[in-house]
């Protein structure tokens, strides 16, 4: 289970096959700051929202930010219940549905709504996921493994993220 990869991805190919013609694409790329916060998610920066279109700017505009501290590329989104002694989860990626079941629900954090994906710097790409910042504070990127959150939800040996991280491992293996 590789968390952590050396970056050699097409950066353009990921995000345009993450967003996979979803009108609302800047949704999908989010810049970080130093200590991984997302600041574009709360709308703070206002050069990210200039864009219209997956245009030379608007990829250029990505190149900048991963040089800068990196940027989040959300690759599945999924949403979450628990039916009967069973976590049900409607993972979409790069246009595309699956669901995850599992009786193990002691072992995942069932979650209404969730989204996961790629930290993207010069140097590599870490697999994790947004969390919640809390009441007035911004969402930041928290890698697999991560104490910064919700260790169950975050840990690498919660059976959805294993699934999860197979997902991602697959996006990124087919750019």
């Amino acid at each position: 289970m590789e968390i952590k990869r050396k970056n050699n991805l097409n950066v353009r190919k990921a995000v345009e096959k993450a967003i996979s013609g979803h009108p609302e694409f800047h949704f999908f790329v989010d810049e970080l700051s130093i200590s991984n916060h997302m600041p574009t998610y709360a709308g703070l920066a206002d050069e990210k929202y200039t864009y219209d279109e997956m245009d030379d700017g608007f990829f250029d505009f990505i190149e900048r930010k991963i040089k800068e501290n990196g940027v989040y590329l959300r690759i599945c989104y999924l949403t979450g219940e628990e039916i009967a002694g069973e976590a049900i989860f409607v993972i979409e990626t790069a246009g595309k549905s699956t669901t995850f079941k599992t009786n193990e629900v002691d072992k995942v954090c069932v979650v209404e709504m969730a989204d996961y994906g790629v930290k993207i710097t010069p140097d590599e790409i870490i697999l994790g996921a947004t969390i919640d910042g809390g009441c007035g504070h911004t969402p930041y990127f928290a890698e697999f493994g991560s104490k910064r959150c919700n260790e169950k939800f975050m840990s690498p040996e919660n059976p959805l993220n294993r699934y999860i991280i197979g997902l991602i491992g697959e996006f990124l293996d087919s750019i």
